[in-house]
């Protein structure tokens, strides 16, 4: 009778080395790894799906690898993240599913999973955002900026909730809407929720507020007096606007009533020419008239109102009306309006980066529940890359003090590029400067070779022939200080 041998599976190799077109964005495998991102992923959203191959929260992160390779929509991972094996053993995985498992695990989403993902985007935003050391730690009392907005996301007629509603330039279009809360001076994203098409400013604002003081902790008003709460004219209701003075917030606001900020200004005399900072830059003449109002509407606590006009040929008065609502007693005219003038740039700037860097909008799903799990993962992703730039800033300006490190780096890179003084302040300002999209699409996309060894990313050699490589070499260096993961540079 014949003896069958059983075949011998093959031996992990204990070295790997390999070329990945995102080789920058496996160095930051250990930074995320030490700091826990994912692994609250893996603890605390549980996904009531089959699991064969792959645990359904391995899908998810690999929902957000995706983003932040560059990715547009979830089948683009069969064409990048599914074929860059490096890129996935340095970040755990020896493998990549389909693109249709992953969509799969976000159809099979309950509503206990949005909840369980607004938890760690919560419990991770506690951990580690910027604003508190600058906010919390500052001795002197500080103001704290927080900008509330809603998006349109365009969606198909028969999606869950889509409903008509506004959307800039896009008449009878059907969509949902995205309501925002971020900081204005880090724009880190404090929460994210998703409503239907039709859905107003002024309806979601108390929600959005009370969610806020449950991930900030502002639990009494002495907290609550150091927080801004910086608005456009559609939340700007005598409801809500009593309501956020009544709970001891400072507000930059919009008055939301059209006609009762034209009848406000007819009472005017005095207007001063108020140029905008577009038209201050380009030396244009201003356009826009403003001056305090002294017969002020009346609101709960004491406020100051700034009345605007602009002219508008449409109007029958020749004039647009709007009324700026402060709680500043004290600041000039001029640094209230350029400050309300941020708002919009901010805001609008962040949806932006979202959209452009993360494909926020180009991700849809029929889905309600699907969409928000996309959503949130997209908020995860949005503020990882956040702290990440502060985390190399900060990084670079600790070892910049250090003067045995400053000489390691020059002894290191001395025969690759020159390394002046300046070239850790150029540095950090390479890293400041880049947003959402920069660093997707740039600063994680820069390929090379990567070597594993034992499950773990050991050495990276990145290809010479970037622009300002120098620059990014020192950042990727200092980031990786204690992780012991070499950088090198390889040929052009």
């Amino acid at each position: 009778m014949a003896r069958f041998r059983r075949k011998r599976g093959k031996k992990a190799k204990k070295k790997m080395t390999g070329e990945s077109p995102n080789a920058s964005l496996a160095a930051m495998a250990p930074i995320i790894s030490a700091k826990g991102i994912f692994s609250a992923i893996h603890q605390q959203v549980v996904v009531p799906q089959k699991s064969i191959d792959y645990q359904p929260s391995d899908k998810l992160v690999l929902v957000i690898l995706s983003m932040l390779s560059g990715n547009q929509t979830i089948s683009d991972v069969n064409w990048t993240l599914r074929v860059d094996k490096p890129l996935l053993m340095a970040f755990g995985y020896t493998k990549c599913p389909d693109q249709s498992v992953l969509q799969d695990t976000l159809n099979a989403a309950i509503e206990e999973n949005v909840e369980q993902l607004r938890g760690v985007a919560s419990s991770l935003f506690a951990q580690h955002n910027i604003f508190q050391r600058q906010f919390m730690g500052c001795s002197e009392p500080k103001q704290l900026t927080l900008d509330f907005d809603l998006s349109a996301q365009p969606s198909s007629k028969r999606a869950q909730k889509a409903a008509k509603g506004y959307f800039s330039n896009r008449r009878n279009r059907y969509g949902r809407q995205l309501a925002r809360v971020s900081v204005a001076e880090t724009q880190e994203v404090v929460i994210d929720r998703l409503y239907s098409g039709n859905t107003g400013s002024c309806t979601v604002f108390k929600e959005l507020v009370l969610e806020t003081e449950k991930v900030l902790n502002l639990n009494d008003k002495p907290t609550r007096k150091r927080i801004r709460l910086r608005l456009d004219g559609g939340f700007g209701t005598d409801s809500n606007i009593n309501w956020a003075l009544s709970r001891g917030y400072q507000l930059l606001v919009k008055m939301y009533s059209g006609n009762r900020a034209r009848k406000l200004c007819q009472s005017v005399s005095n207007w001063v020419a108020a140029p905008t900072k577009t038209q201050q830059n380009n030396a244009q003449p201003a356009t826009r008239e403003v001056c305090w109002l002294k017969n002020r509407h009346r609101y709960c606590r004491n406020t100051r109102q700034i009345a605007i006009r602009i002219p508008n040929t449409k109007s029958k008065c020749g004039y647009s009306y709007c009324v700026i609502v402060t709680t500043d007693l004290t600041g000039c005219m001029s640094f209230v309006l350029a400050d309300y003038d941020l708002r919009n740039g901010v805001c609008e700037s962040v949806f932006c980066q979202d959209n452009q860097g993360l494909a926020q909008r180009k991700r849809r799903k029929h889905r309600f529940i699907a969409q928000q799990v996309l959503m949130l993962l997209t908020q995860i992703a949005h503020n990882l890359i956040v702290w990440i730039k502060q985390w190399g800033i900060d990084a670079i300006a600790l070892g910049q003090r250090c003067e045995d490190w400053v000489k390691q780096i020059k002894r290191k890179w001395q025969t690759d590029f020159q390394v002046p003084e300046s070239i850790f302040d150029k540095s950090m300002a390479l890293l400041a400067e880049r947003g959402i999209k920069r660093f997707t699409h740039q600063l994680f996309a820069l390929s090379g070779t990567l070597t594993i060894k034992n499950g773990k990313l050991v050495r990276i050699v990145l290809k010479a022939g970037y622009p300002m490589i120098d620059r990014i070499a020192i950042a990727l260096t200092a980031l990786l200080a204690e992780t012991n993961v070499e950088i090198a540079l390889g040929k052009t």
